[in-house]
């Protein structure tokens, strides 16, 4: 007769626990430091079961040598500090690099209990040796043991958990869900990287969504990360009412402001990382340099307090779907962008006769066209993603971003 006992696999209703296909494979680190705090976080909030573990800064902040903060059971703040080197040629961690995390580690408030550094060069005894020497000297002080974890044993622990394998290893380790390839920081209602290093970052992502086209872009405010150390201060203590009630504002200011995020992110990644959208981004519109300013665009439009607000002087530009007139998206532009999109319609009129163009997104003046239509087109086809799949919006053209037609007045 079969044993009823809960520890038997093949009790009626019950499946085998499967093979873990992951256990015995050798994985590369992650191509960027993004992913691979990721994965260490995700590792180390399975491996303690600490739903609260919070990336410090929740964007690859560094602050005192802290990347991630974490419990385990009773023991909080445990830091971790995670260091990417490079894979080829092989780059060590060294001991004076540990020494030097530790240094910045003791200034971290409140006090840390754990200090981990986890990294993507060699598992090294010497290394773990240096950390021990460490932890021995700063117990009889009251401070924080120090643990170094190296690649092969990173892997090992994250491999443990077939969701964190899986999102990060893909299953039966073919590939990776959902990578997370950029983290990007706004504040004050504005995206922080500009310039050069926003172009030449735009580009590099197009790249890397070709090699993980299920790849994720994050954008955090700092007004998060600020709300999520107010938050912090409320752990592990009785609260009063009225603290309950400070409490509960903050992190309703946090959902709403973690709801812009989610909206934002997905935005960027239809930009960058669409393929519809991408020929036009960096094909059709490479040498006018559009996709820097589309992504400068759409994510201070949509972080502006005050976009909803009409300014007398602007003049209405409707933003129209390329096979719906119904759908629409309207943008106010001021009377020099006017001027300078009038000035090429009396261009094109010498040239090529009266009418018949400057009526699409493609024949906006270029910085009009990147900093204004596109983000306006962006913005609309994420509100039809609330009710239709992106695959039907792709059928319709709505993803032919340069198409849709453009009506001023």
């Amino acid at each position: 007769m079969q044993s009823s006992s809960p520890h038997n696999p093949f009790v009626l209703g019950r499946s085998p626990t499967p093979m873990n296909v992951h256990a015995h494979a050798e994985y590369l680190p992650p191509k960027t430091w993004q992913q691979f705090e990721e994965l260490c976080a995700d590792t180390v909030a399975a491996a303690w079961s600490d739903p609260a573990l919070v990336r410090h800064g929740r964007a690859g902040q560094r602050q005192h040598g802290v990347d991630i903060v974490a419990r385990r059971g009773n023991q909080w703040p445990i830091g971790l500090q995670c260091k990417r080197k490079s894979r080829w040629p092989v780059e060590h961690l060294t001991t004076a690099d540990i020494d030097v995390e530790v240094a910045e580690a003791k200034k971290f408030r409140p006090k840390l209990r754990s200090f981990y550094i986890l990294t993507t060069a060699p598992d090294d005894a010497k290394l773990q040796k240096h950390a021990r020497a460490i932890s021995a000297k700063h117990e009889g002080r009251g401070l924080f043991d120090v643990n170094v974890l190296g690649w092969s044993e990173i892997a090992r622990r994250a491999t443990l958990h077939r969701a964190v394998a899986e999102k990060h290893f893909g299953t039966g380790g073919a590939a990776a869900q959902a990578p997370l390839l950029a983290t990007w920081l706004a504040s004050n209602g504005g995206l922080e990287i500009s310039g050069e290093g926003l172009s030449l970052t735009c580009r590099e992502l197009a790249h890397e969504f070709r090699d993980f086209p299920s790849g994720r872009i994050v954008l955090r405010q700092r007004e998060s990360d600020d709300i999520v150390a107010k938050l912090a201060a409320y752990d592990g203590r009785q609260l009063t009412n009225d603290e309950r009630r400070a409490r509960l504002d903050l992190r309703d200011k946090l959902a709403r402001l973690e709801s812009e995020e989610k909206r934002l992110s997905e935005g960027l990644r239809l930009l960058l990382g669409d393929p519809s959208v991408a020929v036009w981004m960096f094909t059709i519109y490479a040498e006018s340099g559009d996709a820097p300013r589309a992504v400068t665009g759409f994510v201070n439009h949509e972080l502006d307090p005050n976009k909803s607000l009409i300014d007398p002087q602007t003049i209405k530009m409707r933003i129209i779907s390329p096979q719906d007139p119904e759908i629409w998206r309207s943008r106010y532009i001021t009377q020099a962008q006017w001027s300078s999109i009038s000035a090429l319609i009396q261009k094109r009129d010498k040239r090529f006769g009266r009418g018949g163009h400057t009526k699409t997104v493609s024949e906006l003046p270029d910085d009009i066209r990147a900093a204004v239509a596109i983000p306006a087109v962006i913005t609309e086809i994420l509100r039809q993603l609330d009710s239709r799949p992106l695959e039907e919006l792709r059928k319709r053209g709505f993803l032919e971003i340069g198409e849709w037609r453009i009506h001023i007045g």
